[in-house]
């Protein structure tokens, strides 16, 4: 089992730069990545999504991207920009009549002119991330599967409580379809008295009224629910499946609660109820 949320980080520093990969995850019902990174990282969104899939199927995914390149030590220099800033200044003494004191000094100093130009080749560039990515990937799975594990043991526990809770219903069930039946009886006695009644009539009465509030087959699915639900906390990502069988189980405890009208079993509903609330809120966090 995996966690939806995650942290990985991973670095690369070589003689050509640095890079730093950061992932972080939360919880969503899709897979939605989002990348942030410089243009000359960008292109690669798609390799670098390819490598989160590998890790991931569900969750908000961000993974921010730094790359510092080594800058060439010798400046270039733009001369269709001096040249421009030249005839300007030619053209600007000739119209004022003034000597024109442009140096080719003062030319460097003027914008655009002198550029310090970084070398990002694109290759070079992922051959700085990759390694980096790699590194955060690994890191970003085993927090994954560490979460993973506890949210599992956290799960299990719930389940526990479920079918504890489940066992001393049955063994209610039993004793109150009688309890059920003779208040049933007293009760018709009761309101006809010294009339005749026939006997076939009203056991066939008392029945019908007793299979109104006989949960058996309502005990039988919720343990099928818990047997295939502690089969899938042993997959890998069973978030999906588990959260149509907590619904499910939702609907049979309910079942449970308003059909037996008994206290005694309206107590264990109550805790199975609860249990499954706590099912339901760690399952969102879970792939």
């Amino acid at each position: 089992m995996l966690s939806q949320t995650g942290y990985g980080r991973g670095t690369n520093q070589t003689e050509a730069g640095s890079a730093t990969v950061e992932i972080k995850a939360v919880n969503g019902k899709f897979l939605d990545f989002v990348l942030k990174a410089p243009r000359s990282v960008s292109i690669y969104e798609e390799q670098i999504k390819k490598e989160i899939m590998a890790v991931a199927s569900r969750g908000t995914i961000e993974v921010r991207v730094n790359v510092n390149l080594a800058v060439s030590s010798r400046p270039t220099l733009n001369l269709e920009v001096a040249k421009g800033y030249l005839a300007l200044s030619n053209e600007l003494s000739k119209a004022l009549k003034v000597k024109n004191t442009l140096t080719s000094a003062k030319l460097m100093a003027m914008d655009n002119v002198v550029e310090e130009k970084e070398n990002e080749d694109e290759e070079r560039v992922w051959a700085l991330v990759l390694p980096a990515l790699k590194d955060a990937v690994k890191m970003f799975k085993a927090f994954k599967a560490k979460e993973g594990k506890n949210m599992q043991k956290d799960l299990a526990s719930w389940a526990d409580v479920i079918a504890d809770e489940l066992k001393q219903v049955k063994g209610r069930v039993p004793k109150m379809l009688a309890e059920n039946q003779e208040r049933m009886r007293a009760r018709i006695q009761e309101l006809l008295g010294s009339v005749e009644i026939d006997e076939a009539k009203l056991a066939n009465e008392i029945a019908f009224f007793v299979d109104r509030v006989d949960i058996n087959e309502e005990i039988k699915r919720l343990e099928s629910h818990l047997e295939q639900y502690n089969k899938l906390l042993e997959e890998k990502t069973p978030g999906k499946q588990i959260e149509f069988l907590s619904q499910e189980m939702t609907r049979e405890i309910n079942t449970m609660g308003s059909k037996s009208n008994d206290i005694e079993i309206t107590k264990h509903v109550l805790q199975m109820k609860n249990a499954n609330e706590k099912i339901k809120e760690q399952m969102r966090n879970i792939e």
